[in-house]
C-alpha cells in the first residue's frame, strides 16, 4: 500500500491523513495485552493498515457503523479478509492470539488464520448493499414463521 511510481525510477509515498496520537492507542480493552507492541499498532494505525482507535458512541448519532463485536458505533472499522465483516481495533486486538496459542478463527465465518485490513469509510453504495441484505433476511424470516404456525397448527389437529 501506498508507493507510487513518479518520473523514472522515483518514488513518493501517498499522503495519508494524518491521524492523532490519542487514537494510535487502545483505550477499552477488557484484558491487559501485554503482548502488543504499541509502537508496532502506533504504525500499523498511521500507514493505514488498521483503522485508528476511535472513539465509541453507544449509539448512532451521525456515525456509520457498529462494531458486532462490542456493540459501539464508530465512523469506520477493519475489515475481515475472509468475510468482509467490520470490527473495530480494539475488539480486533482482544481476538489476536496470545504468545502461547497459535491461530485465531474469524468470529464471523470460523476461517482459520484470522486477519484484516482497514479500508477507511465504506462507499454509499457498500451501505446500500448491506441493509438490501439485512432486509431481504428480515423478509424471508417473516416468510419462514408463518409455514411454521401453520406445521404447529396440522399437529395439534392430528393429535386430537
Amino acid at each position: 500500500m501506498g508507493n507510487v511510481a513518479i518520473g523514472a525510477g522515483r518514488r513518493r509515498r501517498r499522503r495519508l491523513p494524518e491521524v492523532e496520537e490519542r487514537l494510535t492507542q487502545p483505550r477499552r480493552l477488557l484484558r491487559q495485552l501485554s503482548d502488543v507492541d504499541s509502537g508496532r499498532l502506533r504504525r500499523l494505525i498511521r500507514s493505514g493498515d488498521l483503522a485508528p482507535c476511535f472513539d465509541a458512541a453507544e449509539d448512532a448519532a451521525g456515525l456509520d457503523e457498529d462494531c458486532p463485536i462490542c456493540f459501539y458505533f464508530y465512523p469506520s472499522l477493519n475489515r475481515s479478509k475472509c468475510c468482509g465483516k467490520g470490527i473495530c481495533t480494539e475488539c480486533f486486538l482482544q481476538l489476536m492470539p496470545s504468545k502461547s496459542s497459535k491461530v485465531v478463527h474469524c468470529p464471523f465465518c470460523k476461517t482459520a488464520s484470522y486477519a484484516v485490513e482497514y479500508r477507511g469509510n465504506r462507499a454509499k453504495r457498500e451501505k446500500k448493499l448491506d441493509q438490501q441484505k439485512e432486509q431481504n433476511t428480515s423478509e424471508s424470516k417473516k416468510k419462514i414463521q408463518p409455514k411454521s404456525q401453520i406445521a404447529d397448527e396440522l399437529n395439534v389437529h392430528s393429535s386430537e
